[in-house]
């Protein structure tokens, strides 16, 4: 049986470089893709050490990673009614809905219940061919591994959509954070702040368009918040950190009117503790945000546009994950990516 590298969740919060994990097999109405890059994710991390997402370790461990480009290298039968082909570039949804069960009948294939995700921090996945969305013929397979977080930001601007000259924060500017803040660079919004306490990554968001950056340990965030918007507060919070301190003074910074987009995934035991009275006193909005596959042909169009080059900080090969895992815990780049093969 044909073997291959791939970083792998082996234990309680353990993670490994296995270099003997079977090569998945095609299987009718599949598509094998030999993954060209793969971005690290906080989710995927949280999944491990956290247990985010309801995420549990299968007997035997299993494979991680599901921000992924590559070249679709085999294809099983009736796969090609998809219109894709071998050698074809494409981009990977982490779950591909089966649009058969009630979540996927009821237009939120998002929850659908039979979706199994495909590991991405491997030389190969297996993908339902529903799940491979095809990409130009001269697809930079480096920016697009980012596809399937714009999906997640493009989800978040279509729930909290910002209308021209409206005040917006952006807390933490990490790698999603970074990519969200290219979203909003992109809304018309004014006065864009971002928050985080590591200074190259508020320089990286200053350089990218953002207007001001904020420290958020070593400067009173609220008051600094009030300073820029002239004391109203920001129309629009989102918090992509999913620091516990980071959240209650979001709804501290909202305008009368305003929404905090809680955009990361938190701890499953945190629970914030919130005013309902000032909630109400400012007519405010909180709102969470998941994914959704049908927006995933935007993400592909819009991607010429996005300023990969200042998000994507460094490159690993897989089998220097361990590496690139112990950089990303180091919070200095926006985003790694594993080159797979």
């Amino acid at each position: 049986m044909a073997t291959m590298n791939a970083i792998w969740w082996t234990g309680p919060n353990k993670i490994e470089l296995l270099r003997d994990v079977p090569v998945p097999e095609v299987k009718p109405g599949t598509v094998k893709v030999k993954i060209a890059y793969s971005a690290l994710c906080a989710t995927d991390m949280h999944m491990v050490s956290m247990g985010v997402m309801n995420a549990v370790m299968r007997e035997g461990g299993q494979g991680l990673g599901h921000e992924a480009s590559g070249e679709i290298v085999e294809m099983g039968e009736g796969a090609e009614k998809s219109g894709l082909k071998v050698g074809d570039k494409v981009v990977l949804f982490p779950g591909s809905p089966c649009g058969q069960c009630d979540n996927c009948k009821s237009g939120i294939p998002q929850y659908c219940m039979n979706a199994v995700v495909r590991p991405t921090f491997a030389q190969y996945a297996v993908v339902p061919s529903t799940g491979a969305f095809k990409l130009p013929d001269n697809a930079d397979l480096r920016a697009y591994a980012l596809v399937e977080p714009s999906v997640c930001t493009i989800r978040a601007m279509d729930l909290s959509p910002i209308r021209h000259g409206q005040t917006v924060m952006v807390s933490g500017v990490g790698g999603i954070g970074s990519i969200l803040l290219d979203m909003v660079i992109h809304s018309g919004a004014a006065k864009i702040t971002v928050s985080d306490p590591v200074a190259q990554k508020r320089e990286n968001a200053l350089a990218m368009g953002a207007q001001f950056a904020v420290d958020p340990i070593n400067e009173d965030l609220v008051k600094r918040g009030k300073e820029i918007t002239g004391g109203k507060g920001f129309d629009h919070i989102f918090e992509v950190s999913g620091v516990r301190s980071a959240a209650p003074p979001c709804l501290k910074l909202m305008a009368k009117c305003g929404t905090v987009t809680y955009f990361a995934v938190f701890p499953p035991d945190y629970e914030m503790p919130l005013n309902l009275h000032e909630l109400y006193m400012k007519e405010g909005r909180i709102q969470t945000v998941f994914t959704n596959p049908d927006i995933v042909p935007r993400a592909i169009n819009l991607m010429p546009r996005l300023q990969t080059d200042k998000i994507i900080g460094k490159i690993y090969d897989l089998t220097d994950g361990m590496d690139a895992i112990e950089m990303f815990h180091k919070s200095i780049y926006p985003k790694i990516l594993l080159k797979c093969n």
